[in-house]
Parts: structure tokens; C-alpha cells; sequence
């Protein structure tokens, strides 16, 4: 059997905690990656931006990974956004409905913007295209 790891590249900055994965993500990894973000939201009580770009395959137990991360942030009242999932993923999530719960956004930018309430100045410089 080949190397069933996942990679979780993780990136600390001022107002949330990066999280690029690369790997699989299925019923043999998810339990030490479910491990690894639970230690990662309660250390930093921050925001988590999942970068699913490098995942490679991702079956019913890395949906609920997914999920459940979600309803962990979710308690300990920080969030979690996902970015770089691919189409089929994207589609498994709406037929599950599971984009109601774990917002799905096309870029880490977007990703803030749904997790962190924008100051005044930083819509203002938007909206100026600054």
C-alpha cells in the first residue's frame, strides 16, 4: 500500500491560521488530520482558511472532516472557510448541503471576508479599488 499521508503545510499570521493540505483525505487519514486541526483551532483561537487545492481525493470521511471541523470552530466561536476544492468535491458539498454550514470560497481573500468582519477603512479602500 502506498503513502496514505497528509501533508498539512500550516501558516500562522495575524488574524487567522493558513492550512494548505496535500494528500488524500479519507477514512485512514482523517482521523490524525481531524487531530492536528483541533490542536491547531484550540492553540491559536483563530479563524482556520483550509486550502483543499492539493488534496487529491476526498471521500465520505473527509466531507464529514470537513464538517465537523466546521461545528468545532463553530463552539469555540472562531470559524472556518475552505478555498481550492475541486469541481466535484464543490458539487458533493451542495448536494450534501454542507455549503450552507462551511462557507466554499475561490480564494483566501474571500475566505477572510466571510470569516472576518472588514474594518470601515478596509471596505472603504475596496470599494475604491485600493
Amino acid at each position: 500500500m502506498g503513502d496514505t499521508a497528509v501533508v498539512m503545510d500550516v501558516t500562522d499570521h495575524h488574524d487567522h491560521i493558513g492550512v494548505l493540505m496535500r494528500g488524500e483525505l479519507d477514512r485512514l487519514t482523517c482521523p490524525a488530520v481531524r487531530a492536528r486541526l483541533r490542536a491547531l483551532v484550540e492553540a491559536a483561537a483563530r479563524p482556520l482558511v483550509l486550502d483543499l487545492a492539493g488534496v487529491t481525493f476526498l471521500d465520505a470521511a473527509g466531507l464529514r472532516l470537513v464538517e465537523s471541523t466546521a461545528r468545532y470552530c463553530a463552539e469555540r466561536g472562531t470559524g472556518l472557510a475552505v478555498t481550492g476544492m475541486r469541481p466535484f468535491t464543490v458539487k458533493m458539498f451542495r448536494l450534501l448541503r454542507l455549503h450552507e454550514r462551511v462557507p466554499l470560497c475561490s480564494s483566501r481573500q474571500e475566505a477572510l471576508w466571510c470569516l472576518i468582519p472588514p474594518t470601515d477603512a478596509q471596505i472603504r479602500a475596496w470599494l475604491d479599488g485600493n
